[in-house]
């Protein structure tokens, strides 16, 4: 799914308890749905002592925020996003407020020759390769169940021979 914002991004969060600050995406992780922004959501770490760090200490940094809770800053306002195609087939982030490109999402496309979604033929030939591996399987299956039958029905034979 497409993303409103991308590392660069000059963005202002528009609610919890950072609502109104403003600052650039340093990362974004799409996963969880989650955003660091510069200088918003500051969190104070305790570091343990190490070789690097003897003395330790407290360390404050930025947290992630959901990306639900930002927007890009178009003129000191939030803006929403769209995204446009364009006729050479590229995509671009579009501010809603101004209309102002935000960026590219991918450049120009070339357009497939036909366009047209593929022939019912090739769909069949594919959906009998699919029936081919399918039914190897089975066969596979079957084959491997006779031998074991085979197996058994010889072990009881014997034993009956030895009795």
């Amino acid at each position: 799914m497409p993303r409103h914002v991308r590392k660069g991004d000059t963005v202002i969060v528009t609610s919890g308890k950072d609502k109104g600050k403003t600052g650039a995406v340093l990362h974004v992780y799409p996963a969880d749905d989650r955003v660091l922004v510069q200088g918003v959501n500051m969190v104070t770490k305790n570091i343990r002592p190490t070789q690097a760090n003897p003395q330790g200490g407290v360390v404050h940094r930025e947290a992630a925020i959901h990306i639900s809770n930002v927007s890009p800053v178009i003129d000191g306002k939030p803006s929403r996003v769209r995204f446009e195609r364009k006729a050479d087939g590229s995509k671009v982030r579009v501010a809603v407020r101004g209309g102002s490109e935000l960026g590219v999402v991918h450049g120009p496309r070339e357009k497939k020759p036909g366009g047209a979604p593929a022939p019912a033929a090739t769909r069949k030939k594919t959906a009998k390769k699919a029936s081919k591996k399918a039914q190897a399987k089975k066969t596979a299956k079957k084959a491997a169940t006779k031998k074991s039958t085979k197996k058994t029905a010889k072990k009881a034979a014997s034993k009956k021979s030895e009795s």
